[in-house]
């Protein structure tokens, strides 16, 4: 893992002095961890964070003198072997670094490579006999890559400081993008916070020669239909992509630690690590972290024991300190990111820094679990198309929407037709933003949602490929999620500054792939969400952990955040409200629900209205203050 970054100018004469400017913009890096390649036409940098064996002491950015290419990479290959195998009698040796069996596989198969590479990646190949830039990235997108246009070419890097502070991009704000986030429905793939900087979706190519700069997705399918499977097959081949993703993101230069947090997604990462090692198939048994909150709703220690019990072990206690303001306004000053959430800061930055202080570098999550096992009912239409009537009555009748047998009847048949003979409803299932508000929330001023022209954002957020299935573009959303980037780019900034790589099982190519096809009936059934993993984690998680339908209610670190920041800067006083953009006597309303929730303890119904909306404006305002520098 590292922070990439290059400037391209087709006119020659690439400032080295800008390079070691990006270079030390990296977060928790300086100018001295960077190493650069300059031709005059293309400078590229890197500064590394060696997390695998083959990482430690490689070259980069890496040159290959034979095809005058250059590549950066940013990221890890999980499938190296199979990539080597495919590339022939031309792959590099055994222990060679990712970039180099990358670099080796671009110039085999080309673009072509993109289908075939397995992990979490971007990377940015320069072609110094076409003068053409290829810049790439994974399906989820756990790296990032930003870019923005030049003078004299282009820009590119994976931190927002790097191309501001390094190459020299304007620091103007992107109102259209800022109103997406305070109206907590962000939708845009390519806009940022700055309007010159715009990012690479997850899943697109970008390519840049001397005549235009064009970008499109590479990740369209087709994806396999696996509904046919029987429940033995499926739980069968979930299996064994699961243990193929856990073994893959066990490679590390160190020791590999997982976090536990009490859930079925992380319980299952920790609980079938330790029956791989029983088996021999994982060399060690991750340690693990986990975050407790004695006597508050978001405590899972309950769950956190029954797995300690199970796999024998005693995890590691994380606390986190107040939300410290303070320190959130520097972060967001040096890296021009907004502010991390408290939530994340009470668990995945508490682990960060834990890590740190033990020189420890491979954090495993259950990031993802949620996203691509919980299932939906969009299959539903596909079922109905292929004339699969006695599953989807069986499925629809179980799924328990409904007091009686004629209303789950008829809430199962509108669910089948609707999407069919109903543009609107057809846009529900996929495109579920159009239906969540269709005017902006009473929140945000009018006048500007007006000017920004908020809503024609939502309605004009890009649609899924066409796929064979209903089932399968809505899941496709996953790969696309564009306020993934708002709520983890931040966090892989932090985590990097901390020499940390988080990597997420859940989210390994092959599994996501067999996820795509998969039986609507296998990951829901009878109402119970995770079908199929709890099916596939019989006998390695504990029952009272698979048997589990609840969730840990992470709002009060954010509440008791929001109020500590409200006392001190009055929402009168915040910037958005200030701009005009937020409506305060709305938003002092949402507070103070919200206040009042946490001071009966955070029991009970929540209050309707999301931390987000507080949230988001009280960090869009410290961030305009620090990062972007309107104070």
């Amino acid at each position: 893992m590292s922070a990439i970054g290059g400037i391209i100018d087709w006119r020659g004469g690439v400032d080295s002095a800008a390079l070691g400017a990006m270079a030390a913009a990296a977060p928790g890096y300086s100018g001295a961890n960077g190493s650069s390649r300059n031709d005059g036409h293309a400078g590229l940098v890197r500064v590394a964070l060696a997390t695998t064996p083959q990482a430690v002491g490689e070259v980069q950015p890496w040159h290959d003198a034979e095809s005058a290419r250059t590549i950066c990479f940013d990221g890890r290959v999980d499938n190296r072997d199979e990539l080597r195998a495919s590339i022939g009698s031309g792959a590099p040796p055994a222990d060679a670094p990712d970039c180099m069996i990358v670099l080796a596989a671009w110039q085999r198969f080309g673009e072509g490579l993109l289908d075939r590479l397995v992990g979490d990646f971007a990377f940015a190949v320069w072609d110094a006999r076409t003068r053409q830039l290829t810049c790439a990235r994974s399906p989820i997108g756990w790296r990032p890559l930003l870019w923005a246009a030049t003078t004299g070419g282009i820009a590119f890097a994976t931190e927002p400081a790097m191309l501001i502070r390094g190459a020299g991009i304007s620091r103007t704000i992107d109102e259209g993008t800022i109103g997406e986030h305070l109206s907590a429905r962000f939708v845009t793939e390519t806009d940022t916070l700055w309007k010159h900087v715009k990012r690479l979706p997850p899943g697109h190519l970008l390519v840049a020669d001397a005549g235009r700069i064009r970008t499109r997705r590479w990740l369209e399918g087709p994806f396999e239909d696996l509904s046919h499977l029987s429940d033995s097959d499926h739980v069968e081949r979930f299996s064994e992509l699961f243990d193929q993703a856990l073994i893959a993101t066990a490679r590390s230069a160190g020791p590999v630690t997982a976090h536990l947090s009490g859930g079925l997604d992380s319980s299952s990462v920790v609980c079938r690590s330790h029956d791989l090692v029983r088996a021999g198939r994982l060399a060690a048994i991750p340690r693990t972290l986990s975050a407790r909150f004695p006597g508050e709703p978001c405590d899972e220690g309950r769950w956190i024991e029954a797995v300690e019990a199970q796999c024998g072990i005693r995890s590691q206690t994380v606390t986190a300190s107040r939300y410290d303001w303070f320190r959130a306004a520097n972060w967001s000053a040096d890296t021009m990111h907004l502010p991390l959430r408290p939530n994340t800061a009470a668990t995945i930055m508490a682990s960060c820094d834990w890590l740190h202080a033990n020189r420890q570098s491979v954090l495993l999550t259950g990031e993802g679990g949620d996203d691509w096992l919980t299932g939906g009912f969009a299959y539903f239409p596909d079922l109905l198309r292929a004339g699969r009537l006695p599953t989807l009555l069986r499925d629809g009748l179980s799924a328990g929407f409904g007091t009686g047998f004629a209303q789950r009847l008829r809430w199962t048949l509108s669910s089948a037709i609707g999407p069919i003979v109903s543009s609107r409803r057809r846009a529900r299932v996929l495109r579920p933003h159009l239906d969540f508000m269709l005017t902006a929330p009473d929140w945000i001023a009018p006048d500007w949602a007006q000017r920004i022209g908020l809503i024609d954002r939502w309605r004009e957020a890009p649609r899924p490929p066409a796929l064979a299935r209903m089932a399968q573009e809505q899941r496709y959303a996953v790969y696309s999620l564009a306020r993934r980037h708002m709520n983890t780019d931040n966090v892989l900034g932090y985590a990097a500054s901390k020499g940390v790589e988080l990597r997420h099982p859940f989210h390994d190519f092959r599994l996501t792939r067999f996820a795509m096809g998969a039986s609507g009936g296998m990951l829901r059934r009878h109402g119970v969400r995770k079908f199929l993993l709890r099916e596939a984690m019989r006998g390695s998680l504990p029952e009272i952990v698979r048997q589990r339908t609840d969730k840990a209610d992470m709002s009060a670190p954010v509440y008791d955040a929001i109020a500590d920041r409200l006392r001190e800067r009055p929402i009168a006083d915040l910037a958005p409200v200030r701009n005009g953009w937020i409506d305060a006597g709305r938003l002092a309303a949402i507070a103070a629900e919200h206040a009042a929730w946490r001071a009966k303890g955070a029991v009970g119904l929540p209050p309707l209205s999301p931390y987000s909306v507080v949230w988001n404006t009280v960090a869009v305002d410290l961030w305009l203050d620090h990062a972007a520098g309107f104070a």
